[in-house]
């Protein structure tokens, strides 16, 4: 039994390895940035694009527009005048945060798989990214000189590397496709594959660094003051069962958090998080 056991997880690692190695040589798809996103970041770079030809492009894209409309009464975008338009929206957002949205609404229809299986694991670690989303932008707010748009970022990509992988396993029909498999897959290689892609998509270091960094609390070196990757970290760990232990391992969470009292920390952010748990779509609220 004993011999069987250790042949079949012998098997196991042998086509992690080479799925993996799919990956890092370049034989697995590895999608493009998304082309609205690309698209957008062009015109947000270039000084004369008109807010008007801005909305024009954004309004091609209904799904998109509508997402982004989502903000309009938003308390992120509190003013004396309301915004009624796109327009309105997208002046009152400004760049960093617009491109981030457009980024993060566009990550999530990369990845497609006609398999049922696939899809429920799919959606499962999609919703456990954008609740991790939200944890890190309320979160950021108490680290100096930390972007919130970037905290946004770094939570849906903290685990970026698990779409790709799942859609990747439609051609490795001879994986598993029990629940506890595929998570336990994700969990080992997502962080590497998420490194691949992010790097690929040209992504920031502070950014890659949320995916290459994803299981380890690890410092990073002094050359890299960003603690962005340590957010993320935290905000992983709100979403655990023992989040008192989870956080008790994170030395941001213990220079952040008095006695590292888990109830205290989600009464702190209830609001804010429940709030960003809206604007992204997220059906679940923190109680």
């Amino acid at each position: 039994m004993s011999d069987t056991h250790t042949t079949q997880n012998s098997a196991r690692q042998a086509l992690h390895y080479s799925l993996l190695s799919a990956f890092l040589k370049g034989t697995a798809k590895t999608p493009q940035m998304p082309e609205n996103a690309l698209r957008i970041r062009s015109l947000l770079k270039n000084p004369n694009t008109s807010l008007e030809h801005l909305s024009r492009v954004i309004n091609s894209d209904p799904p998109l527009a509508a997402y982004l409309m989502q903000f309009a009464d938003s308390p992120l975008l509190k003013s004396a005048r309301p915004c009624r338009t796109l327009r309105d929206v997208l002046a009152r957002l400004g760049t960093d945060k617009l491109n981030n949205l457009v980024l993060s609404f566009s990550v999530r229809n990369l990845f497609i798989s006609k398999e049922l299986a696939l899809q429920k694991i799919f959606r499962a670690r999609w919703n456990a990214s954008l609740v991790r989303a939200a944890w890190s932008v309320c979160i950021s707010s108490s680290v100096p000189n930390l972007s919130a748009d970037d905290a946004l970022l770094g939570g849906l990509f903290q685990d970026i590397g698990s779409l790709p992988l799942l859609a990747e396993l439609e051609n490795w029909p001879q994986l598993s496709r029990e629940p506890e498999n595929l998570n336990n897959l994700c969990d080992q290689l997502s962080a590497q594959i998420g490194t691949v892609l992010l790097s690929a998509w040209k992504q920031p270091s502070h950014l890659v660094d949320c995916a290459r960094y994803r299981c380890s609390s690890t410092k990073l070196s002094n050359e890299t003051p960003s603690q962005l990757y340590q957010v993320v970290q935290i905000a992983e760990a709100m979403q655990q069962a023992d989040r008192e232990q989870a956080l008790s391992k994170l030395p941001l969470a213990q220079q952040l958090f008095n006695d590292l009292d888990s109830e205290s920390v989600v009464q702190s952010y209830k609001q804010q998080v429940n709030l960003w748990l809206v604007l992204l779509g997220v059906k679940t609220r923190v109680l």
